[in-house]
């Protein structure tokens, strides 16, 4: 499990990636509110928008069932990164 403290507008979001699972999953992110218990050996917080690109390395490293095609790769790993990136922010949001 890789873990980060993400900055947004209202607040630290906990995102938990599972290592499990591949880029594509739905499920490859989890949010949470940070504590001092599941945040406290985190060195630092990342921006929202800068995870983006984090987001697009984490999935394309996680790999798993992607399209042959470079073009159509490339434009499913960029829609799921700004899919995981509106739902931090939307939980945000939401919870904090």
């Amino acid at each position: 499990m890789k873990r980060f403290v993400v900055t947004t507008e209202k607040g630290d979001v906990l995102v938990t990636i599972d290592d499990q699972k591949d880029g594509l999953d739905p499920t490859l992110v989890q949010v949470e509110k940070p504590t001092a218990e599941n945040a406290a050996d985190l060195p630092m917080v990342v921006p929202l928008r800068a995870f983006g690109a984090k987001m697009v390395e984490i999935i394309e490293a996680q790999g798993g069932d992607m399209p042959s095609g470079e073009r159509i790769r490339r434009m499913l790993i960029e829609e799921k990164a700004s899919s995981d990136l509106n739902r931090i922010e939307r939980w945000a949001r939401e919870h904090l």
